[in-house]
């Protein structure tokens, strides 16, 4: 199946061959991406916590990341006023993530309509990384940026890929969705004289998921991640000190301890130097005094990595 015509399936986003590039992960399309659309000094609009890649990306193309903050009591989300507040002539690209990494934040139709409207008579790119779209909990509905509306279909360039969905993390196979063909074009020029396609290998694996085959599989594991992550958050939230929201997406959570700890570095690397366990320092995602932890993994060391947090907490704190 033609990648346009599982976003038709999907989606019900009309897109032809011409309008999409498969790549070596959605890592080689955001550079490619950047590389292309930036100016020197243009600036790029990231809400925070963001996917540690988005800004440094940005600046390795001259351009300035723009951050608009959110935490735990906006469930990790902007609103569309923050959004128009950090518009400037300069503004060049908007870049939304649903379901977020690191936060699992989910948009809603209603949501990403506000954004649109925001956005309406400028020539403000989004870029839409959608990479979790397919783990999903409790009914949430996904949308697409790029269903939203015809104005947000012709400004937006959707981003995905299998490494989360189908678990093909390291198969390296990312593809980009857009109705701007020339904009394909100069994708495929670069990327033609840099790493040229993606192996053959990973083709012929990735129809597995691209003609459905996997949907089945997808679902089981879904609801598998869905008991960890409900088993983990009432963990986390027994620990004094420690707060976590139930993300509504990905596989991770985004774990308040700014009332422990507000140097996230500090805590993360103590934690892994007394206790063996590994989290991510919400610093690395521009939103001091949290950490992000994957659950995708066992039930059983999900557990213990818990419990050795909170034997950690109480020792320290």
């Amino acid at each position: 199946m033609p990648k346009s015509h599982l976003l038709k399936r999907d989606h019900n986003l009309n897109y032809d061959l011409n309008n999409i590039v498969i790549s070596n992960g959605a890592k080689h399309l955001l550079f490619n991406l950047f590389q292309l659309l930036i100016q020197k000094d243009d600036e790029v609009i990231i809400p925070a916590p963001y996917w540690v890649t988005y800004p440094e990306l940005v600046k390795y193309a001259d351009g300035i990341p723009v951050f608009i903050e959110s935490d735990d009591a906006t469930n990790f989300k902007v609103t569309a006023k923050q959004i128009k507040d950090v518009i400037t002539a300069k503004t060049k690209i908007l870049i939304l993530n649903s379901p977020s990494n690191p936060t699992g934040a989910v948009y809603t139709k209603e949501e990403l309509t506000d954004i649109a409207k925001v956005l309406e008579g400028t020539d403000i790119i989004v870029i839409s990384d959608e990479m979790y779209e397919k783990i999903i909990y409790d009914n949430q509905e996904f949308t697409a940026t790029a269903q939203i509306s015809a104005d947000m279909y012709e400004r937006t360039v959707t981003i995905n890929g299998l490494s989360k969905a189908v678990a093909m993390t390291g198969w390296r196979f990312g593809y980009i969705a857009t109705p701007k063909v020339q904009l394909v074009k100069a994708i495929i020029k670069l990327q033609g004289q840099c790493t040229s396609n993606i192996n053959s290998i990973t083709q012929h694996a990735a129809i597995a998921a691209l003609d459905g085959y996997a949907d089945e599989n997808i679902e089981e594991m879904t609801q598998e991640f869905k008991i960890r992550r409900d088993i983990a958050v009432d963990e986390f939230n027994k620990i004094e000190g420690i707060s976590c929201v139930k993300p509504l997406g990905a596989f991770y959570l985004f774990v308040n301890i700014s009332k422990v700890n507000n140097k996230s570095m500090i805590f993360c690397s103590e934690l892994l130097e007394e206790e063996g366990v590994l989290v991510v320092p919400g610093l690395a995602f521009g939103a001091e005094g949290y950490f992000r932890f994957s659950f995708a993994t066992d039930l059983d060391s999900i557990q213990d990595g818990i419990k050795r947090v909170k034997r950690y907490v109480e020792k320290n704190y």
